[in-house]
């Protein structure tokens, strides 16, 4: 049920009305749409990659929480989900070939300091490629972070610049 404020062409609604059309609450309207959901292994895919980013990214600690914020505005987590899956995940797949080119002790340090766990991407892969991809974005758009560029060896370094919430 659509509810009207004022008549209906000059005032606001948001709602929906009958199965025609579908007030959202920025004043938009759009036709209604039957929502479905095929769940089919490139959906579930696409949608197990987007979790493993969102999770490390849920991690991120206050200090750089606020230097995204301040140098990327309020969609600075957009900007970093799409950095790592344009393309069809494109920059997430280079980041992740880095990372494998590590040596085996390499990969330890960076899966002891990844507190996420993944579905798709490897432990310590997923943040090494999101550390990258903030660092690349920040070299990229002239930003002054305080996340020191993700290596081979300074993983450590890293996750604990990734945390840190002082």
């Amino acid at each position: 049920m659509a509810k009207v404020i004022n008549p209906l062409l000059s005032g606001s609604a948001s709602g929906q009305l009958g199965r025609m059309m579908t007030f959202d609450k920025r004043g938009f309207v759009r036709q209604y749409v039957v929502p479905s959901n095929p769940k089919t292994v490139n959906q579930m895919a696409v949608r197990d990659r987007l979790g493993d980013v969102q999770r490390e990214l849920k991690r991120l600690g206050a200090v750089l929480r606020v230097e995204l914020k301040t140098q990327f505005g309020y969609r600075w987590n957009s900007m970093i989900v799409g950095e790592l899956t344009a393309n069809d995940g494109a920059g997430l797949d280079a980041y992740v070939t880095a990372w494998n080119a590590f040596t085996t002790e390499q990969k330890g340090d960076w899966a002891t300091a990844d507190g996420a766990t993944g579905l798709v991407v490897a432990d310590g892969a997923l943040l090494y490629a999101c550390a990258k991809a903030v660092y690349d974005m920040g070299i990229r758009l002239g930003a002054t972070l305080s996340l020191t560029a993700p290596a081979a060896g300074n993983s450590s370094t890293v996750g604990a610049e990734w945390t840190a919430n002082s």
